[in-house]
C-alpha cells in the first residue's frame, strides 16, 4: 500500500486516491518476489558478486547501465523531495528493464552450457537485486528486509538493512556501454514488433510462432537464441538474403524486416495494416524533417537534441523503406 501511494503523491499537492494504484503496489511486490525466488532455483546469491566486462553479456551491460541511470535519477529526485518520482523511477526499473527484460533475456545464459557465461549472469542478478532492494526499502521496508535476509546480501545477524546505505553507480566503458546500447535496444525494439505481430494476426502469446528476420546486421546471429527466446518463437531464421514467406505479417525494425510466418494470411487485412502504417510513418518523417528544417531549432536546440531527431529521420525513412516493399509483394 506505501509504495502505491507514494506513486501517487506529489509533493504540495492533495493525493487522488486511486485503489487501482494500490493493486499495482501488490502486483509489483509479486514481481520482485518471484524474480528472487527464480534467482534462488539457481544455487546461492553471492553478497559481493565479482562483476568482469569482459564475461558480461549485452543484456547484463545494458541493466547496469539502467540501474546506474536510475540510482542517478533517484538522488536527484530526492535532493528535490519528488518522492513519487522516486517511486515511479523504480517502479519502471524493477518491472521493465530487470523483469520482463533483462531475467527473461538471461535465461538464455542460465539455462545454457557456458558455465562463466552463466555464473557471470548470476552475478549480474544478485548485484542489481541486491540495488533493488536497498532502493526500494524506505518505500517497501518489510518485503526488502525479507528478501535482503532471505537473498543472503546480509553480512551477519544485525546486518539490518535499515543501515546499509544506497547503491552507487559503478563505472562501465563508454564505448562498450555505446555498443551494447544500439544492439540492446534493435532487439528490444524488433522484439516489441514481433509480440505486436502476434497480437494483430491474433496468434497467443504462449503459443510458439515462426519467425523470419531478414537483416543485414552480422552479430544478430550471435544473439538468435535469446531473441527466439524473447518471442517465444518455435523457430527463427536469420537472413540478409531470405525472401518474404509466403502468408506472413511483416514489421520495420531497426535489426531489418521481420516476418510472423501464420497459417492463413488475411492479404486484404494485410495490406489495410501496412499502409495505415506506412502513412503514420510518413506524417513522423514529415514532422521531423520539418524540425530540422527549421533554422532556429537547429541553432538553439542543444546538439544530442538536433542529433537525435536526424537519427529519428533517417529510422523513419529506413522504416519506410522496407515497409513498402512489403506492400508491394503483396500487390
Amino acid at each position: 500500500m506505501r509504495f502505491g501511494l507514494m506513486r501517487i503523491a506529489p509533493r504540495g499537492q492533495d493525493i487522488r486516491f486511486d485503489e487501482k494504484q494500490i493493486e499495482e503496489g501488490r502486483n509489483f511486490a509479486t514481481k520482485l518476489w518471484n524474480a528472487a525466488r527464480f534467482r534462488q532455483m539457481h544455487g546461492p546469491s553471492e553478497r559481493q558478486p565479482e562483476l568482469k566486462e569482459s564475461e558480461l553479456s549485452i543484456y547484463a551491460i545494458e541493466v547496469l547501465a539502467r540501474l546506474n541511470e536510475t540510482i542517478d535519477a533517484v538522488g536527484a529526485a530526492y535532493r528535490e523531495y519528488q518522492f513519487n518520482t522516486v517511486a515511479q523511477r523504480l517502479y519502471d526499473f524493477v518491472w521493465g528493464d530487470f523483469c520482463d527484460w533483462f531475467v527473461e533475456a538471461a535465461k538464455t545464459d542460465i539455462f545454457g552450457e557456458n558455465a562463466a557465461r552463466k555464473q557471470s549472469t548470476l552475478a549480474t542478478m544478485d548485484f542489481v537485486l541486491s540495488g533493488i532492494v536497498r532502493l526500494l526499502h524506505p518505500f517497501m521496508p518489510h518485503l526488502t528486509e525479507e528478501l535482503w535476509s532471505l537473498m543472503g546480501f546480509g553480512s551477519g545477524e544485525n546486518d539490518f538493512l535499515d543501515f546499509i546505505s544506497l547503491p552507487e553507480a559503478i563505472s562501465l566503458a563508454e564505448s562498450l556501454r555505446a555498443k551494447t546500447r544500439s544492439r540492446v535496444g534493435a532487439i528490444y525494439q524488433a522484439v516489441e514488433a514481433g509480440r505486436n505481430l502476434r497480437a494483430e494476426a491474433r496468434v497467443p502469446s504462449n503459443q510458439k510462432a515462426k519467425f523470419v528476420l531478414r537483416s543485414n546486421e552480422t552479430w544478430a546471429k550471435e544473439e538468435v537464441a535469446t531473441v527466439a527466446r524473447l518471442l517465444n518463437a518455435e523457430s527463427l531464421q536469420i537472413d540478409p538474403k531470405v525472401t518474404a514467406p509466403g502468408r506472413s505479417s511483416v514489421a520495420a525494425t531497426k535489426l531489418g524486416e521481420l516476418f510472423l510466418v501464420v497459417g492463413e494470411t488475411d492479404r486484404e487485412a494485410e495490406r489495410e495494416r501496412l499502409d495505415k502504417e506506412i502513412a503514420k510513418l510518413e506524417a513522423d518523417l514529415k514532422a521531423t524533417e520539418a524540425k530540422l528544417g527549421n533554422q532556429s531549432f537547429v541553432e538553439r536546440a542543444p546538439k544530442e537534441v538536433v542529433e537525435e531527431h536526424r537519427r529519428r529521420r533517417d529510422d523513419f525513412s529506413a522504416r519506410m523503406t522496407q515497409l513498402r516493399k512489403a506492400r508491394e509483394s503483396l500487390d
